[in-house]
């Protein structure tokens, strides 16, 4: 089943722009006018992430092995995604994606010090959205007060 992106808004209101974009840059990951674009409509007022930066969190996930800047809008969704932002339905269907996630996290943390801290900043995101209690009543999902056993990986040092 695919995304229905015309109920999907991005961060100008518009509909459908997002999944062009994504289509771009899975053809060129140096597509840098696309991932700023990109940047700009799944995120709003560099705080809360649109309905359809939810939409898109599969799709960087499954770039971000490959990928610093879809590691990156994929982090700062997760990152942003524990806000007050009125798509918690969307938010919560997410878990299976933000664990795998953490995943290409715990595998690139080691292997990649220049990334170490934005990816470490990423990573507890991914743990506090599997680990956090409940705030109010239909606040949190029951799958993000589970207990998390990730733990983070420091880089070696040579």
């Amino acid at each position: 089943m695919g995304t229905d992106w015309s109920r999907l808004p991005d961060s100008r209101l518009e509909y459908g722009r997002v999944p062009a974009l994504l289509d771009r840059v899975e053809r060129d990951d140096g597509d840098t006018a696309a991932w700023d674009e990109l940047g700009h409509r799944l995120a709003l007022e560099h705080d809360l992430v649109s309905p359809a930066g939810f939409a898109a969190l599969p799709r960087l996930v499954r770039l971000a092995p490959y990928s610093a800047r879809a590691r990156g809008l994929a982090g700062e969704t997760v990152m942003r995604g524990a806000a007050h932002h009125g798509c918690d339905d969307l938010f919560e269907g997410l878990a299976p994606v933000i664990a795998a996630f953490g995943d290409v996290l715990d595998s690139h943390l080691p292997t990649h010090p220049a990334d170490w801290l934005a990816c470490l900043r990423y990573l507890l995101a991914v743990s506090a959205t599997s680990s956090a209690p409940p705030s109010a009543p239909g606040a949190a999902p029951a799958s993000r007060s589970a207990p998390s056993t990730r733990t983070p990986t420091a880089p070696s040092r040579p």
